[in-house]
């Protein structure tokens, strides 16, 4: 951890000291009261499920001190703060600008956690770099990844999440970041954010908080494409057109498994093999190759940074099962996000076969998105489709409306029987739907099964 002190604490947080304080080095920050370690400081958040302050007293002789919303009877020192839940930005800040790292900011509506993995394992070519984990990359996430920042890192690359107006302006606020990747505006949160206008808007108050001023931008976006930079923004632009000072030539795509592309920066070029299919995925692997080279790596550590990429669990991972491939993409879901994986399933050889879920938080208009959903999967070359949920009934009804016929509407557990009972040798089952559906439950169902 970044060295910090409990009166710099008292003092980022605006707290009052309370109990048997006393200024000390502190050895971390936790919201997790079963991660709290010896000389740390727990903060005391009240969720759904339990208020944090009801484990303070079982921390004395363990923490250096709590923050809490209110005095708690124990033996443990404590700071005071009006929102516990806003003083842990506070002290994210705090520890930001100690640390003196070059922040990469990663948004966007679909692909932001692919590009935060495929940035870092570029910049990782050059530099110590940390990034968020899981996914800690909303106003509680962003700060619980910069508390795990160590004196060693030289970079940090920040995935940045959100759901309404106002978050991007508080999480960049603390993140301040150097650099700034968008990688596309989609139809993701329109519940909230009412259409892709109102979701550009949201995901550009980043730009405002910049300590840099360079901005990444996917020119196949119209949205990104058409932003009006502020006073004093430069853009790099990347995609697919020699317009563009990043983009991908001579793009091969290697069935599910990998996609070779000739990158071009500037006038520079070099020959990628990237470990991943589909465009999207060469989207992400350009905004990566693009940050990199604003931080001065050469072609060659780009190229090697790329090839190494790992994708995290829940993302196009790919489970064995009685010689068929079960595709796991079940990790989140928008529009977008399927019609891109259902492209990605067409490569593959054998039967496809796709379970598809509800996508959340789309608005009034979530019937015609999971209809043109529908339309996308009547396209690929499906053996079956399975619909599970209310709204993915539409996904169905869609593909129905296409002329595909092979459409099976149920809930999780008859999913699972159906489909183990057709999964074959040489099928590909992609899974996939919003993080709210828990689809892989049904993966696992298939698994027991088998």
């Amino acid at each position: 951890m970044i060295e910090l002190t409990l009166n710099e604490v008292l003092e980022a947080t605006g707290g009052r000291a309370f109990g048997a304080f006393a200024d000390s080095p502190i050895t971390g920050v936790t919201l997790d009261s079963r991660k709290a370690e010896k000389g740390g400081l727990f903060v005391a958040i009240k969720g759904e499920k339990a208020d944090g302050h009801s484990f303070v007293p079982k921390l004395e002789g363990i923490v250096s001190a709590a923050l809490v919303e209110h005095p708690v009877d124990c033996a443990v020192a404590q700071i005071i703060v009006d929102s516990t839940y806003r003083a842990v930005g506070d002290i994210a800040r705090l520890i930001r600008e100690k640390s003196g790292v070059y922040v990469v900011g990663v948004t966007g509506s679909v692909g932001k956690t692919t590009a935060k993995e495929m940035t870092a394992a570029v910049i990782s070519r050059r530099f110590c770099v940390h990034k968020t984990e899981k996914n800690h990359n909303n106003e509680l996430g962003l700060p619980i990844t910069l508390f795990a920042l160590e004196p060693e890192h030289e970079v940090a690359v920040l995935e940045m999440g959100i759901s309404y107006f106002g978050e991007m302006s508080r999480i960049s606020a603390i993140a301040r970041p150097d650099l700034a990747v968008f990688t596309n505006i989609e139809n993701v949160h329109t519940e909230n954010l009412g259409d892709r206008a109102g979701v550009l808007r949201a995901k550009t108050e980043l730009v405002a908080n910049m300590r840099g001023n360079t901005l990444i931008l996917n020119a196949e976006d119209d949205k990104l494409a058409s932003y009006k930079l502020p006073n004093g923004k430069k853009a790099v632009y990347y995609g697919f057109s020699p317009a563009c000072f990043t983009y991908a030539s001579d793009v091969v795509y290697n069935g599910m498994d990998s996609a070779s592309f000739t990158l071009h920066m500037g006038k520079d070029s070099i020959n990628v093999l990237l470990p991943a299919s589909g465009r999207h995925h060469v989207l992400d692997a350009l905004a990566a190759a693009a940050a990199g080279h604003e931080m001065g790596l050469t072609m060659e550590e780009i190229r090697d940074g790329l090839e190494s990429f790992k994708n995290v669990g829940g993302r196009m991972e790919r489970i064995p099962f009685k010689g068929a491939v079960i595709v796991n993409d079940c990790y989140n879901a928008s529009p977008a996000s399927m019609c891109a994986s259902l492209d990605v399933l067409a490569r593959a050889g054998g039967r496809k076969i796709a379970l598809l879920g509800d996508m959340l938080e789309l608005g009034e208009n979530e019937a015609e998105l999971h209809r043109s959903v529908g339309r996308k999967a009547a396209e690929v070359g499906l053996y079956a489709l399975v619909a599970v949920g209310q709204r993915a009934a539409f996904i169905g009804e869609g593909a129905r409306e296409a002329g595909f016929e092979n459409v099976v509407f149920s809930d999780k557990d008859g999913a699972a029987e159906y489909l183990s009972s057709i999964l074959c040798e040489g099928d590909t089952l992609l899974v996939k739907a919003s993080r709210g559906m828990a689809l892989e439950d049904v993966i696992a169902n298939i698994k027991d099964r088998g």
